[in-house]
């Protein structure tokens, strides 16, 4: 008597994002670059732009708070001590937390994310971009846009989320929004910064993340392509977050400086909790 044994359904393996969703991380990428070059062009490149954002940096250089809470005043006050070397922690930890799981490839892209979120901020800010004279009640003291001091602290928030295990980012997350948030209004309340600066690292970080999820990883993958609407959701948010805090700082003269100073900051946490929720998820192969 023949015995005959069931077909055994195959161990799920490792996929890769497949065009499509590399194509949504792509397409990110470009609109966020598209949403900052409309950034600068608005803000920096036109006479309106400049005196806007030079009255809230007058107002800013003048005023010893910007009128927030108490807690959130603490907040922007732990920030203003940032220096490198912690900077240079972060990294590290960036790299550990892909170590520790044996992922030296999600660490590297996790360095990657947070080198390239900085790299390409002094770069735009030093090199490639300038701010005209275009008013002459102020000297404008040079170009400030994007915000290195955000780009910094977003680009390890952003590299901690990919190189870290996915079951992190519900803490990485909040904790990524608040350092990231917070440094981006303390550089606009200490006048260090116009407002939309800490806007346009925001945007340079997300592009930065997009287009090194765009990037196939090996033939396998290791990725399984974030759920669209998240990415979708990435997409628009940033971009209508950056417009909606130019909105509350310069448009709503009455709100004062605290508004001009927690718009940008709210700004930048939303983007950290966008990216986090637009990642890629994993599946681990059994069997």
């Amino acid at each position: 008597m023949t015995s005959s044994t069931a077909p055994t359904a195959p161990a799920p393996t490792l996929r890769s994002p497949g065009r499509r969703g590399l194509g949504r991380y792509a397409a990110t990428a470009a609109l966020h670059a598209a949403a900052l070059a409309a950034l600068y062009v608005v803000c920096v490149r036109t006479a309106r732009g400049q005196a806007a954002e030079d009255a809230v940096h007058r107002l800013a250089l003048r005023s010893p708070d910007a009128g927030l809470p108490a807690p959130a005043e603490r907040l922007l006050d732990l920030a203003g001590h940032l220096e490198p070397h912690h900077l240079l922690a972060g990294a590290a930890a960036v790299a550990l937390a892909g170590l520790a799981r044996r992922a030296p490839g999600r660490a590297a892209l996790g360095l990657g994310v947070a080198a390239g979120t900085l790299g390409l901020t002094e770069l735009l800010k030093l090199v490639l971009l300038d701010r005209p004279d275009l008013l002459e009640a102020y000297a404008n003291g040079g170009n400030s846009l994007p915000s290195g001091h955000t780009a910094g602290v977003l680009g390890v928030c952003l590299g901690l989320l990919v190189a870290a295990p996915p079951r992190w980012r519900v803490l990485l997350a909040p904790l990524g929004a608040l350092a990231s948030g917070a440094m981006g209004a303390m550089v606009v309340a200490d006048g260090w910064h116009r407002v939309s600066d800490p806007l346009a690292s925001a945007l340079v970080g997300t592009a930065v993340l997009a287009l090194a999820l765009a990037l196939p990883w090996g033939r396998r993958g290791r990725w399984v392509r974030g759920r669209p609407g998240a990415v979708a959701a990435l997409a628009a948010g940033v971009p209508a977050a950056c417009a909606l805090a130019l909105v509350a700082a310069y448009a709503w003269p009455g709100a004062g400086l605290g508004a001009a100073v927690a718009a940008p900051g709210l700004a930048v946490a939303a983007t950290v909790l966008l990216a986090a929720a637009a990642l890629p998820r994993e599946v681990r192969a059994r069997g």
